[in-house]
């Protein structure tokens, strides 16, 4: 490939166009002043708008790696079946990624009540589907897939409890924003699914010579939004989030819908996930500034700078906005 002109040829072209280590880096791109109340306090925020990778969504980074390091342990010799529990993007990416390691078929269990538009894409990309509504007396999607897994010629990565997962954060989106924010980067928000995106992140960013406050997003009790967990489903997960984490804070679906509104009609189209990431940020933003601590993340130039993560777009859930939210947001 030439990354000079963005042609990849040859037998690898469309292998090598997946691989983001063949690819420019995704923008960052400010918040204008209406999307951020708090610049008069000397707040930068930035979106960092993941949804620009080839399949439009940030979940095809750790379906790579895990197939990259699969492959590397010989792991996939004599795979011809890929089985794995996902809310949608993670299996979405398995489908198309798996196809050029030479395993053509991939197994979802994804949850009973996903998004209609979310559904048809994941057929669209051959995904074999099994809706799955777990209940507390019964395995849940995550153990049912770890056991077909284990059936001869089966493979589940695992995405729950996989290190490649957060590595591959750590190797290629966390350098990335760090570059790009010219090494004065003070605060990190991302919202908690599988937390392979915040755990990796803070590898690397805990390494860097600027203190980077890495907040954690999680769904509010009784809400739901697309990707990210409560606290209580959290207890699934595998990864230590908690000790990646310098704050939790909450965020509820119609405050993530609503973001996501204002981001879209700003020009960034973001998803109900990526609403969410920015939700939760400015609640801690907020509370920050309540306790008068708003200096406390400011760099070497007297700003915060904020990135927050745009996991995927609008356009898999156009069904939910109007669901969730009021005629009047419209």
């Amino acid at each position: 490939m030439d990354r000079t002109t963005g042609v990849f040829d040859g037998l690898t072209g469309l292998r090598d166009f997946l691989n983001p280590r063949n690819n420019p880096p995704l923008p960052l791109v400010e918040l204008p002043d209406h999307l951020n109340p708090f610049r008069e306090s000397g707040v930068r925020i930035h979106a960092k708008l993941m949804y620009l990778l080839p399949l439009l969504t940030i979940k095809s980074l750790p379906a790579l790696k895990m197939l990259l390091e699969a492959e590397s342990k010989g792991k996939l010799k004599g795979v011809h079946t890929i089985v794995e529990n996902s809310s949608g993007n993670t299996a979405l990416s398995l489908a198309v990624l798996a196809r050029n390691f030479g395993i053509q078929r991939v197994i979802a269990m994804v949850p009973w009540d996903i998004a209609p538009g979310k559904l048809d894409l994941l057929r669209i990309c051959g995904v074999d589907l099994r809706l799955q509504k777990d209940y507390p007396d019964g395995p849940s999607g995550i153990e049912v897939a770890r056991r077909s897994g284990n059936q001869p010629g089966h493979f589940s990565p695992g995405q729950y409890h996989n290190d490649a997962n957060p590595s591959s954060y750590e190797e290629w989106v966390a350098p990335e924003i760090w570059e790009q924010t010219k090494n004065k980067l003070t605060v990190f928000a991302a919202g908690l699914g599988t937390t392979g995106t915040l755990v990796g992140a803070s590898r690397y960013f805990r390494g860097q010579s600027q203190p980077v406050a890495m907040v954690g997003i999680i769904c509010r009790p009784e809400s739901a939004v697309p990707g990210v967990r409560s606290k209580a489903r959290l207890k699934e997960i595998g990864f230590d989030w908690q000790g990646a984490a310098d704050c939790i804070v909450e965020a509820g679906t119609k405050e993530s819908f609503r973001h996501s509104l204002k981001l879209c009609r700003a020009g960034l189209m973001a998803g109900p996930s990526s609403g969410f990431a920015l939700a939760g940020l400015l609640r801690y933003l907020q509370e920050k500034r309540e306790e008068s601590s708003l200096d406390s993340l400011r760099n070497q130039d007297g700003e915060v700078r904020a990135v927050f993560i745009c996991g995927d777009t609008p356009l898999p859930y156009l069904d939910k906005y109007s669901t969730h939210l009021e005629s009047s947001d419209f």
